[in-house]
């Protein structure tokens, strides 16, 4: 036990690292020493706590973060840290794929089709024929956004009205030249680990082995990837969310920011921590900033 471990955090971040049980949102912006404050969470947990690093999950949105997260955690603690899951969404989907893939129709061998892929599929199935909406052409880019978006909103083709009957074919091919070539596109690995969780015999493995789970830059996560944790977190109901809910790059990509709005509405008994002291910025940029977010949305504190 290093009792010492939490010393050199701050009072708040100390406080966030020490609340292990329950559902709890982290408040914290740029500078405010995020990523410190959830690795030395992980290290408590395992070090202090006793928690067994095999059970727990923490997933951010880039590869780099993820592999900072795990060193710094292994600094702490060691090679035991090794046993936790850290990793990207989309790592842990294929993961959990690789395992029970032929649940939802794939091989473990499944391949991942980057955007070059998607595009020369929908190419394929164009045969020169142009598709348009109210009048404007649609590029082969335009029509892979418009795949991955419906899949990662989780929203079958009769919620899109402006799609007319030659896209929704597009669509309905486009899956099918995946299926039959056991591969999947990015967002594909997020929709079949949905559809995977929707299986109650899996749902209760992962449930089972995952009992402490904690999600950074929570309020860029989109419709699909909120499900996903939400249903592994329902059973411990031990689910820590860190983000700013000022600050979000990936509505291009579907992010849903009412995920980290309503996190009291959506999870009963929530703690909210915010972690206010900002290692980066000098106050004059400080205020600036405060003046500019000031009239929009924000979870009180």
């Amino acid at each position: 036990m290093n009792l010492n471990l939490l010393e050199k955090l701050n009072d708040k971040q100390r406080e966030a690292a020490s609340q292990i049980d329950g559902s709890i949102l982290i408040l914290a912006g740029a500078g405010s020493g995020k990523t410190r404050t959830i690795t030395y969470r992980i290290a408590h947990m395992i070090e202090n706590i006793g928690i067994s690093p095999y059970s727990i999950l923490a997933v951010t949105f880039t590869n780099k973060a993820a592999k900072e997260m795990r060193e710094r955690v292994e600094e702490l603690v060691g090679d035991i840290a090794k046993a936790c899951t850290i990793s990207t969404f989309h790592s842990f989907g294929m993961r959990l794929l690789r395992m029970y893939g032929k649940e939802v129709g794939y091989n473990s061998n499944f391949t991942i089709y980057d955007t070059d892929d998607q595009k020369r599929i929908v190419k394929a199935i164009l045969k020169g024929q142009n598709l348009s909406i109210n009048g404007i052409k649609l590029t082969e880019r335009d029509l892979v956004s418009m795949i991955s978006k419906i899949k990662e909103q989780i929203k079958t083709l009769d919620e899109y009205s402006v799609m007319n009957k030659q896209i929704v074919e597009v669509y309905d091919k486009y899956n099918r030249v995946l299926l039959e070539s056991n591969a999947m596109d990015f967002s594909d690995i997020l929709l079949n680990t949905y559809k995977l969780l929707q299986k109650p015999e899996i749902l209760e493995k992962v449930q089972n082995k995952y009992k402490y789970i904690m999600i950074d830059e929570y309020q860029d996560t989109n419709n699909l990837q909120y499900k996903i944790i939400d249903l592994i977190a329902r059973k411990s109901s031990n689910l820590c969310v860190v983000g700013d809910e000022n600050q979000s790059i990936y509505g291009f990509r579907g992010a849903n920011i009412l995920n980290i709005l309503n996190f009291e509405t959506n999870y009963n008994n929530a703690k909210i921590i915010k972690l206010e002291e900002n290692y980066r910025s000098t106050t004059t940029i400080l205020d600036a900033a405060n003046e500019l977010i000031k009239n929009k949305q924000i979870i009180k504190r």
